[in-house]
């Protein structure tokens, strides 16, 4: 529910008006009354915070650190599951199959070409095919 607006004057430098009229046009605005306003609240509101960061910004980089931690965390684990099983299926293969380490060099050679052109997506099929 908008308030009543109230039609005001104000002064405003040639250019800063122009920058504003040109975003506007573009499509950021419906108005120039409705950008200056939204611009008005955001400063207004930006100095809201900055008047209480001692508060908000300690609770606010808390909050940041507690959900990166829980992501990495997560991350990592599932890294350390995936890093298990390619270390087992390294372990199968090197087992029962002998290579040289000039054809393990080739071989590391033409993966990391591969992973780079599927831009990390890697996909057996395609590999089986070949």
């Amino acid at each position: 529910m908008d308030e009543k607006k109230i039609r005001t004057g104000i002064s405003i430098s040639a250019g800063l008006l122009n920058e504003c009229d040109r975003y506007a046009a573009e499509g950021n605005a419906e108005s120039r009354s409705e950008l200056i306003e939204t611009a008005l609240k955001f400063y207004l509101a930006t100095r809201e915070i900055g008047t209480k960061s001692d508060v908000l910004v300690p609770e606010l980089a808390e909050s940041i650190a507690a959900a990166s931690d829980h992501g990495i965390t997560k991350i990592s684990k599932g890294l350390f599951r995936y890093a298990v099983e390619l270390d087992m299926l390294i372990r199968l293969l090197a087992d029962t199959l002998e290579y040289d380490e000039s054809e393990l060099r080739e071989i590391r050679y033409r993966a990391i070409n591969d992973v780079r052109k599927m831009k990390g997506k890697v996909n057996l099929d395609a590999l089986i095919a070949e």
